[in-house]
């Protein structure tokens, strides 16, 4: 009998229930942190949710979606702990979306904060990180936008939709930051916001009261890092070239001229990248493969004969030529910043760990210039459209 009441008050202690429980009233749910450097000090931004703003049953409500916070401290922690005797609720950053940097923050280094973010057991890993062109990051998160009420959502959304169609985009998550900036030969790069059009009027509800909001956001170029500092941007195609060498190209778009003002137009569907590395005279070497397939979309010349082999070849040479083109941009560009951001020094110390060990410390400064790249580019073009050559005139 003893021995059963005592499996019983075992098995009873087990059955604690929800002691941690915290009720979502209690909560303020954080979706977006923008973090700056202003007058010496960090300004961190939560923006959280306005439940009831955002539910299905209450529509054209007086106030926003979201709300912003703000707190400043010598350290981030101290700047997020300020924030608190305004907000009425604990912050919860269980659900975060978007993590943007302010570009002046960016250049003076994002390493300590980014490790103080990653000590909060709440805080998952899988939410985007970008950097504020040329803005702070509060006034990003200060944005009304339209289809999506909640900015936070709406920025990872477009980025991720951008990744996967544009291509001068990449959807950095802080695991991906945080394993570039722990281990050498591999710099880190991240996506840029910039806010366009009226920004004086972003702030307000009427900016989604257009068919056009005056203010919007856009993703443009992407940053450059070295340890863990900004130190210069990439264009569009410099960036392309960026998300085609490191393998995250998912599809995008080529126009190859075919008379004044008139293009073919061929949508990239699929595309693989492969680096493989190797010493040549005391030199690092980089084979840069890169296998794509695409489909034609446009066909604004006439005079193209889609039904014609050569012509595809033709079409295929071109556009394997603008792909490299984009690509050499990318790693000139580099090679001029002395930022790895490729990975050529990563891809050289797993196929030449020798070497690498010897050359690992001086890399970005010295022998990552002098890198000899070779390219072999193969692209097929495997659909020319439902109706091959139009019988418009």
């Amino acid at each position: 009998m003893k021995y059963k009441l005592t499996v019983l008050i075992l098995c009873l202690l087990m059955l604690t229930g929800c002691w941690s429980r915290r009720e979502l009233n209690e909560l303020l749910i954080v979706l977006g942190v923008g973090v700056d450097w202003k007058d010496g000090e960090y300004l961190v931004s939560f923006q959280v949710v306005n439940p009831s703003e955002i539910s299905a049953q209450r529509r054209g409500g007086d106030r926003p979606p979201s709300t912003l916070y703000q707190g400043r401290g010598k350290t981030l922690f101290e700047a997020a702990r300020s924030l608190t005797a305004e907000a009425p609720r604990k912050v919860y950053m269980g659900h975060l979306q978007m993590y943007i940097i302010g570009e002046e923050l960016a250049k003076r280094g994002i390493k300590d904060f980014l490790d103080n973010s990653v000590r909060d057991n709440e805080l998952r890993m899988d939410f985007n990180i970008v950097v504020a062109r040329g803005d702070m990051a509060e006034n990003i998160l200060k944005l009304f936008t339209p289809v999506e009420k909640l900015p936070s959502y709406s920025m990872q959304q477009s980025l991720q939709t951008s990744q996967k169609s544009w291509a001068p985009t990449v959807a950095m998550t802080l695991d991906e930051a945080l394993n570039k900036l722990s281990s050498k030969g591999f710099e880190l790069a991240l996506t840029g916001i910039k806010l366009i059009g009226d920004t004086a009027v972003g702030d307000r509800k009427t900016n989604v009261e257009y068919f056009q909001p005056p203010s919007r956001f856009r993703y443009t170029g992407i940053a450059v890092f070295k340890d863990d500092k900004l130190i210069g941007w990439l264009n569009e195609q410099e960036s392309k070239g960026y998300t085609d060498i490191t393998n995250k190209l998912d599809s995008t778009s080529i126009e190859i001229p075919c008379a004044e003002q008139k293009y073919t137009g061929i949508e990239i569907t699929s595309s693989d990248s492969k680096l493989k590395a190797g010493v040549q005279d005391g030199k690092p070497v980089i084979d840069v493969s890169i296998r794509a397939e695409a489909n034609i979309v446009s066909r604004q010349c006439r005079d193209i004969d889609l039904t014609d082999p050569q012509t595809i070849k033709r079409l295929e040479q071109e556009t394997k030529q603008i792909i490299q083109s984009n690509v050499e941009a990318t790693v000139a560009r580099a090679k001029k910043m002395k930022s790895d951001i490729i990975g050529f020094g990563s891809q050289l110390g797993k196929d030449q760990p020798a070497y690498w060990k010897e050359v690992k410390d001086t890399w970005n400064d010295e022998m990552f210039p002098q890198t000899n790249v070779n390219y072999k580019i193969g692209l097929f073009i495997r659909k020319t459209g439902t109706i091959g050559n139009s019988t418009m005139k």
